[in-house]
């Protein structure tokens, strides 16, 4: 079971990284971070430069970090205040519906930070960090 655990948490973070990774290339590379800063002035997102380094920087290689499975705690939390800041700064006037509103920053967020502290044995957390623990408790049999 805990193999289909494992397959499904990267799935997981194979999908939300990808995302991750489009939308912080869209930011760094496509547009600019210039551009971007002088869109999120525009938008009266607070510190405009450092909210588009952030969320560029945040997204690209947050998003690569997912699908490897590195620093996952780090990167869920990262992700989630980027995406909480997208919802409360942009979005949330628009209601919850796609295509302004908060659906894809609020779950984008959630998953993120779910993935961050759930992010399966398919990881290279796992092999740098957790090899050296005690093992877990033994499965119980039932007879």
């Amino acid at each position: 079971m805990h193999v289909v655990r494992d397959f499904f948490a990267f799935i997981g973070r194979l999908g939300i990284g990808i995302i991750l990774i489009a939308h912080g290339w869209q930011k760094v590379v496509d547009f600019g971070l210039g551009a971007v800063a002088q869109s999120f002035a525009g938008m009266q997102i607070p510190f405009p430069q450092v909210s588009a380094w952030y969320s560029g920087l945040v997204e690209l290689i947050g998003g690569v970090f997912l699908v490897l499975g590195l620093l996952l705690p780090l990167v869920g939390v990262l992700v989630a205040i980027d995406m909480a800041g997208a919802v409360l700064l942009v979005h949330l006037p628009y209601g919850l519906f796609a295509p302004m509103g908060f659906e894809l920053p609020l779950a984008i967020g959630v998953a993120a930070l779910a993935l961050g502290f759930n992010g399966g044995n398919w990881s290279l957390d796992h092999g740098l960090f957790r090899r050296h623990r005690t093992p877990a408790e033994p499965e119980q049999t039932t007879t």
